[in-house]
């Protein structure tokens, strides 16, 4: 176990996980998990994130702010930070507690119109937390799409899930795709994967 899984942060407060279980009975399928992301899996985000000097990260599905804070953890400013979280009550959380990040409150599928010419093609990571495979295939093309059209032609988005497998259909959803890191130590247990068009 790395140290840092023993230590406390501001997202594991009580508040933050007590909010997070409210989200998760209110709308399970939306939230995926019962609990945060743990300390192991904002590692293996970390170190798999892409954000050039000129570029910003931009995660799907905000949350408590465990993946928000992988992000700045991995070294990203947060004015470089574009969190889209459609939950306006956990939005509100985010905003409280990563001030410098910008919280949308908006659905990611709309990410081009929100983030606009400006930053389109200038989102070196996209990182989905939405549990995708709960979702049908149209909802996924969409979420994709979106995806897709605010970072440069040939990169790759994460996204992270709780399935032994790929949480998306790459045949179907035309994209290629590998695990790029696996955490017991989450839970429950996590797998990172990425995904390009192929």
């Amino acid at each position: 176990m790395h140290p840092t899984d023993l230590s406390a942060d501001r997202n594991d407060a009580p508040n933050a996980k007590w909010l997070f279980f409210k989200r998760w009975l209110a709308n399970p399928l939306a939230m995926g998990s019962i609990t945060p992301s743990s300390p192991s899996l904002r590692r293996i985000i970390g170190r798999n994130l892409v954000c050039g000097p000129d570029q910003v990260v931009v995660e799907f599905g905000g949350g408590t702010g465990a993946v928000t804070r992988a992000i700045l953890e991995a070294g990203i400013p947060g004015d470089r930070v574009y969190s889209f979280e459609i939950d306006r009550e956990l939005a509100g959380f985010l905003r409280g507690h990563y001030p410098d990040v910008t919280v949308i409150a908006e659905d990611c599928r709309k990410a081009a119109e929100v983030l606009g010419p400006e930053l389109s093609g200038r989102v070196g990571t996209v990182i989905i937390g939405i549990p995708m495979i709960t979702f049908p295939l149209e909802f996924q093309r969409e979420v994709l799409d979106a995806t897709f059209r605010i970072m440069p032609a040939g990169s790759r988005f994460l996204l992270y899930t709780y399935m032994p497998h790929s949480p998306l259909n790459r045949q179907a959803l035309g994209l290629t795709g590998e695990r790029v890191g696996f955490t017991p130590l989450n839970v429950p247990p996590a797998s990172v994967w990425g995904y390009r068009r192929a």
